[in-house]
């Protein structure tokens, strides 16, 4: 081989190493990016994992305060109804003692009793219907945060 031939290819070799080392450096910085990319996806994932708990916690809060107003709501529907049905009993009673005492009044008080009745009957019904509407809607509304819960996880 020449002296010629002999630089020439010195030189190649040069220049190529010149190359590798320049690709070297940008792989290099390529490769900072990644880890920088790759630290800030693994912080978002802390992030996210914090806020999928603490959102966890807030519907089991929730769940605990919708199971304490259901059982309050329902004390107080029974209690509604054990004293409609007191005072029920209580106009039957009298009712039956102004029978006994006075029949030529008893059409008169019969008809007042069942128009009450009914309207207390009636109204009864229409809170009935309203709370069965309203414990429907929420029972929808939790479920559907529940899918969305578990479509976001």
């Amino acid at each position: 081989m020449s002296f010629e031939q002999m630089q020439s290819t010195m030189q190649f070799i040069v220049e190529q190493q010149a190359q590798h080392a320049v690709l070297m450096h940008k792989n290099e910085e390529r490769m900072g990016q990644l880890e920088a990319a790759f630290v800030t996806l693994t912080e978002l994932a802390r992030n996210l994992d914090e806020r999928i708990d603490s959102h966890d916690e807030r519907m089991d809060s929730l769940d605990e305060h919708l199971k304490t107003q259901i059982e309050s709501l329902h004390a107080y529907l029974q209690a509604q109804s054990e004293d409609f049905y007191a005072r029920l009993a209580a106009d039957r009673a009298d009712f039956d003692a102004r029978r006994a005492a006075d029949k030529a009044d008893f059409d008169a008080r019969l008809v007042a009793s069942r128009e009450e009745f009914d309207r207390h009957l009636h109204e009864s019904a229409e809170r009935g219907r309203a709370i069965d509407q309203r414990l429907s809607k929420l029972s929808d509304l939790i479920e559907r945060d529940r899918r969305q819960r578990n479509e976001n996880l």
